[in-house]
């Protein structure tokens, strides 16, 4: 019996004088059509259709385009599919979702092997109702490379925060090598090594003609962390700052180290304070960072205010949770924070931003 035979095509008349399997006649069959391309695969249906609507092909491997073109809910067209980006690349990879989102945010790629990236800070610690620009809380713990098969002191460690207020992307590389890719404000990149030595940081941006926008050298020293920041200048451009991580050493089973760095804007000068007052750094200018102090463990409550000018005002030797101002102390807040200081560990909060852009003030802690 023929392939078409056991088919049904729709003709149910019993009493035409046709052959006995209820087809009126054989109709050839329309054969597949070639991989890649569209055609009619199917002369009819179980519900009176007798012609083929012709078959869309699924896309090219890599390309966008319909699939399918109908479904059960009375949709008669496809919409077209978003393609993945290709590896290494940010782009839209979900054209929307069961809760009436209609279209995808764009990816972060992740940072080719061997690269850093943008680690976004995260959010740890909140509900203290403090004015954190939804950064209470933030400490970035640092992911080491695996060390290279050479002596540890021919190579350093290093990475890289971007603080600078622009609004485009930049790439980050130390002589020919990436360190920091589609880097953006408020980001900060794992370490990485470097080799002992002087070397040359340049800065571009990441798209469009990425040209340069800062290149210096800088010298490097084995065996020692840093962390690059590239900040706003004075003049209007772009600079870097070199800032040690080497920290303390030797503390107390129940304590921390704890430092604070401005890096927002040129001019100004700041304090740190606990909120109960106790001043904990004072007059910290731009581009400047302060010695460690020792931190007993545990979760403090900070805010950032413009510098006192009353010299009698000291800073805690040690931060201790709880610590009280023992006199009227009423300063406008730039920013409040909290942060969790562990046992053993260094860690850094940088105030980063402006109070005109769209980048305002923040404070990013990392782990040093």
């Amino acid at each position: 019996m023929a392939e078409s035979d056991t088919h049904y095509n729709g003709n149910n008349n019993m009493n035409d004088t046709q052959p006995a399997n209820f087809n009126g006649g054989a109709e050839p069959v329309i054969p597949l059509p070639n991989p890649g391309e569209g055609g009619p695969v199917y002369p009819g249906d179980d519900f009176g259709n007798n012609g083929a609507e012709p078959v869309i092909p699924l896309p090219n491997p890599g390309e966008g385009g319909p699939v399918y073109p109908g479904d059960d809910f009375g949709n008669n067209g496809a919409e077209p599919v978003i393609p993945l980006p290709n590896p290494g690349e940010g782009g839209p990879v979900y054209p929307g979702d069961d809760f009436g989102n209609n279209g995808a945010e764009p990816v972060i790629p992740l940072p080719n092997p061997g690269e850093g990236g943008p680690v976004y800070p995260g959010n740890t610690i909140g509900g203290n109702g403090f004015n954190c620009g939804g950064n209470c809380g933030t400490v970035v713990i640092p992911v080491f490379p695996n060390m290279p098969n050479v002596p540890s002191r021919n190579y350093g460690q290093i990475r890289f925060l971007n603080a600078s207020t622009n609004t485009f992307p930049v790439n980050i590389s130390i002589n020919s090598t990436l360190y920091a890719v589609n880097s953006q404000f408020g980001t900060i990149t794992n370490y990485d090594w470097i080799a002992d030595g002087f070397h040359t940081v340049t800065v571009r941006r990441a798209t469009g003609l990425r040209n340069v926008l800062l290149q210096q050298t800088f010298p490097f020293v084995g065996n020692q962390k840093a962390t690059m920041v590239l900040t706003d200048s004075p003049s209007g451009g772009l600079d870097m700052i070199r800032v040690s991580d080497t920290g303390c050493s030797n503390l107390p089973s129940s304590s921390g180290c704890y430092r604070f760095a401005n890096m927002a804007y040129s001019g100004s000068s700041v304090d740190l304070l606990l909120y109960g007052g106790e001043t904990v750094f004072r007059n910290v200018g731009f581009q400047t960072v302060t010695s460690y102090k020792q931190a007993i463990a545990g979760i403090y409550q900070f805010y950032v205010s413009t510098s006192n000018a009353y010299t009698f005002i000291h800073e805690l030797p040690i931060i201790v949770i709880g610590a009280v101002a023992t006199g009227p102390n009423i300063r406008e807040t730039l920013v409040s924070f909290s942060t969790e200081i562990a046992a053993g560990k260094n860690y850094t909060s940088y105030l980063i931003g402006n109070t005109w852009s769209g980048n305002s003030l923040r404070v990013i802690t990392v782990e040093d």
